[in-house]
């Protein structure tokens, strides 16, 4: 599998991962990308991980975002990081939102959570076993990420059942 190329991330895994501690599964990336309506969603305090820098949007991309927003009521940043994923060529998007992922996914990307991308990072070696499990139940308990019982169960088995 190898680490991954490139992604463009909104701002629900970095909030969250940041909540849980698990900013090193971050590491998985070798470079992402995320919008200046994210940042501002972030807040001044935040800090990007390493591999993440601003994308700039052309004009066409924020007119797509616009149309993402009012035709399916998504959050600004949600469909600027949709409308630079596509403009970019980026085939690979982590959002934490629900609505985000299934327009995303309309709209070719491959979108994924919080919860494959700490996955990710322990099949990759970033994380290991204990650290991956301790950042899967702190998203559940400490982060302010809703997760059910079966995602939860879900990204346990992905840990200990990986035999890499």
């Amino acid at each position: 599998m190898g680490r991954i190329r490139v992604a463009v991330l909104d701002a629900g895994p970095l909030i969250h991962l940041d909540q849980a501690g698990g900013r090193r599964a971050f590491d998985v990336l070798r470079s992402g990308r995320v919008t200046a309506e994210v940042v501002r969603e972030l807040g001044p305090k935040f800090r990007l991980p390493r591999p993440c820098a601003v994308a700039p949007m052309r004009s066409a991309s924020r007119d797509f975002a616009t149309l993402l927003c009012e035709r399916y009521s998504l959050g600004l940043g949600e469909a600027t990081s949709i409308a630079v994923a596509r403009q970019e060529r980026i085939p690979l998007f982590f959002t934490d939102d629900l609505d985000a992922r299934e327009i995303a996914e309309r709209f070719g990307l491959e979108a994924h959570g919080s919860l494959a991308l700490v996955a990710r990072a322990f099949r990759e070696a970033v994380l290991d076993r204990r650290a991956a499990l301790e950042v899967i139940e702190s998203l559940a308990e400490r982060s302010s990420l809703y997760l059910t019982s079966d995602l939860v169960d879900w990204a346990r088995r992905q840990i200990s059942t990986f035999s890499g």
